[in-house]
């Protein structure tokens, strides 16, 4: 020491060293799946009150149809 400055004792080279160590990586898998799923829905009915006959078509009286839905 001179003056008081302080002199390192080794000037020069860093030394590395390997250090083992352990590591989990999450992997994420993609994965396709189908459900069935069974669905109750109340779907509206007709009772013809008259036989009708006309735009293709013809139902009887007193027979039911489901009514569709055009959406």
């Amino acid at each position: 020491m001179q003056n008081g400055n302080v002199e390192p004792d080794d000037e020069g080279e860093d030394e590395y060293v390997d250090v083992p160590y352990t590591y989990e990586v999450e992997e994420i898998q993609e994965q396709e799946t189908t459900k069935d799923e069974l669905v109750e829905r109340k779907i509206p009915r007709l009772r013809a009150m008259y036989a009708y006959k006309g735009n293709g078509m013809e139902m009887q009286k007193g027979e039911v149809r489901a009514v569709k839905r055009f959406c």
